[in-house]
């Protein structure tokens, strides 16, 4: 009985802890929370002035105004879809890849392999010495082993270059079958947008997909049973930075104490946890049954979002507040969780955790499972500012911009409306009875009684049109927006009277539109790509079946590398080729090689266009035999038709 209630006060005071934990986190959200205000209030400007909206403020004074010209000049858009497509372009490029798997400058030797250098090198001492004393040899087996070494390095080369491969390979099938792309495709706008993506990759979840088998009943009959095949899988997911909150004294990801994610589950997916494991199957349930309607309390930018999109709001969400934390935790509170540490483990410390709330409760709680205990989060920004965690998107480039030149075309469309016709100044007193000044027509005769004649009873006048001024602010300030966001007008497609148009020269100003968002790519590779296919190679290092994949190997991220230098690469081979104009030069170049790095270097498959060795052989022979024939044609032998000549008759006669 004793021991009974001694568990059972166990584990009260063991959820006692649970609920103590979930509290102090739930008030660190509070406090990364209320730190991201101020930049989601940004980010909010940021999806107005892109979506071609005022700002409450504006939209107010604008409304005081009167009947005043409400047009939003959406160039905003424009500049965020060029630099979208033109970073996808560049990222995702049907002829290569965003990464490669390249062995190590100097790879390791296996220690296997190294037992068996070692070994090789006794026996061939031994055999060629005749000593049989590990002391006696120890010298000439250390040189034999210097000796062999370049041997068995170059094999072990060979075995890094063929794993590479097989790694790279295995890493495409998984970005294929998690549809990787589109998910960073996803994240690359958020970043266009608002100055950062988010991309979520590292950890792994379990692939539930049904097929059918053959099997056997208890008569011997066969048949097809539909299973449940379960398999793990590397996670890759998009995640929107509206539901990310760092630790707001952090400006990267390496010094970040911690890091929150907010989910907003439905009822049914917040029942599909219990299926995972480490989730507390019967704290979900409970909170369920108590809170039938959800806990999800709607924040202002979730609000605001849905305004902007002019999606109006239809009672509650009827949704669940789930809190997902990836950072420190004191290695007591673990052990009080149930985590087991080790007999030899300072539970003072803390620890790489990760831990799920709902309610304010422990639904889960682990030590980091990700390799070199990584927050599991790619947070890259379309431009770095200095001592900021969020980068700068494009809106924010072009935000003065954008205002002046909106100011502008509404004080240029109030113009013209205002001087688009005569004014009228029109005595009262003047007019005969029965007389509507309003109503103005052609050809129109207004009747006056009496007074002075030198007085008329309608005057006209008609209003300054600025025209030209206001339309040289609008291109000011179009111009300055091409500065301030690197990405000039004809590369989404404005015409410019001076603008190259032959393909040369458009070639060499794309090219030079490309080496602005360099930057962004490199901040690409190195914020998203790399981490990101890092965590696919440590995966596959140690839960991969593929054998032949694993190796001494490093991760290349190749965008702001050879994606971009294949754009200049483009131009040089292009001008190269141009000196090829005299016969002599020609022959000192193999042209076909030529040819075919021109069109790789314009994403332009060769193999679809260019012949094949044996086909430029066979015209090449077809091409003599036709010569000779026509040759011995001119000779008398052959008739040009096929048919035998006079000589040959004559030699048969």
């Amino acid at each position: 009985m004793e021991e009974f209630i001694d568990s059972e006060t166990e584990g009260e005071a063991q959820d006692i802890e649970l609920q103590n934990l979930g509290a102090r986190l739930k008030e660190l959200y509070r406090e990364y929370k209320d730190a991201r205000r101020d930049i989601e209030d940004e980010w909010l400007v940021d999806l107005r002035q892109y979506n071609g909206q005022y700002e409450p403020d504006v939209i107010a004074r604008l409304d005081s105004q009167g009947a005043r010209s409400k047009v939003f000049v959406g160039l905003t858009r424009t500049k965020v879809m060029a630099a979208y497509s033109r970073i996808v372009d560049l990222m995702f490029q049907a002829s290569d890849t965003y990464f490669g798997i390249k062995p190590t400058p100097r790879p390791t030797i296996d220690p296997l392999k190294m037992m068996e250098m070692r070994q090789q090198a006794t026996q061939e001492v031994a055999a060629a010495s005749g000593l049989m004393s590990a002391d006696g040899m120890s010298d000439l087996v250390a040189e034999r082993m210097a000796e062999l070494e370049p041997m068995f390095l170059e094999a072990e080369k060979e075995i890094a270059d063929e794993a590479a491969k097989e790694m790279t390979v295995d890493i495409l099938d998984q970005l294929i079958e998690s549809n990787a792309d589109q998910k960073i495709k996803s994240a690359i706008m958020e970043a266009c947008i608002f100055g950062s993506g988010a991309v979520k990759s590292g950890t792994v979840s379990i692939d539930r997909s049904q097929s059918y088998s053959r099997v056997m009943d208890e008569q011997g009959n066969s048949g097809y049973a539909l299973a449940m095949v379960e398999k793990a899988v590397p996670d890759i997911e998009s995640v929107s930075i509206f539901d990310l909150y760092p630790d707001p004294y952090c400006t990267n990801l390496k010094d970040c104490d911690g890091l929150f994610r907010r989910h907003i589950l439905t009822k049914r997916q917040l029942r599909d946890l219990k299926d995972l494991p480490g989730f507390d199957g019967e704290t979900i349930e409970h909170i369920v049954k108590t809170q039938r309607k959800g806990d999800h309390t709607e924040e202002t930018h979730e609000r605001t979002r849905r305004e902007i999109s002019g999606i109006n709001d239809q009672g509650e969400s009827r949704r669940y507040e789930v809190l997902e934390y990836w950072g420190c935790i004191d290695g007591q509170d673990l052990e009080d969780h149930g985590v087991e540490l080790g007999d030899d483990v300072d539970v003072t410390q803390q620890f790489d955790s990760n831990v799920w709330l709902l309610a304010g409760r422990v639904i889960k709680i682990q030590m980091n499972p990700v390799m070199g205990y990584k927050i599991p989060y790619q947070i890259f920004p379309y431009e770095r500012s200095p001592h900021q965690f969020w980068g700068t998107g494009v809106p924010r480039m072009m935000r003065d911009s954008q205002s002046t030149m909106n100011a502008a075309t509404r004080i240029y469309l109030d113009n013209m409306a205002l001087s688009s016709g005569p004014m009228l100044e029109v005595n009262s007193d003047l007019l005969a009875a029965g007389e509507d000044p309003t109503d103005i027509h052609p050809w129109r005769v207004f009747l006056r009684e009496g007074g002075d004649g030198a007085m008329p009873a309608v005057r006209f006048f008609q209003p300054i049109a600025n025209a030209n001024g206001l339309t040289s602010i609008i291109d000011i300030f179009r111009r300055f927006a091409d500065e301030t966001t690197s990405l000039p007008s004809y590369t989404h497609g404005e015409q410019t009277k001076s603008l190259n148009k032959t393909a040369t020269g458009i070639s060499m100003l794309m090219g030079a539109a490309n080496v602005a968002l360099k930057s962004t790519i490199k901040n690409l590779d190195d914020f998203l790509v790399r981490p990101m296919i890092e965590s696919l190679f440590h995966f596959n290092m140690q839960y991969g079946t593929n054998e032949k994949s694993k190796g001494d190997l490093k991760v290349v991220a190749r965008g702001s590398t050879a994606l971009i230098q294949k754009e200049v690469q483009s131009q040089r081979l292009l001008q190269f080729m141009s000196l090829l104009g005299n016969p002599e030069d020609q022959m000192l170049v193999n042209r076909p090689q030529l040819l075919k790095q021109i069109a790789e270097s314009m994403d332009i498959d060769p193999e679809a266009f260019m012949k094949s060795e044996e086909e430029i052989n066979a015209e090449i022979q077809a091409a003599q035999q036709q010569q000779q024939m026509l040759l011995a044609a001119s000779q008398g032998d052959i008739a040009p038709d096929g048919d035998a000549g006079m000589g040959g008759i004559n030699a048969v006669m």
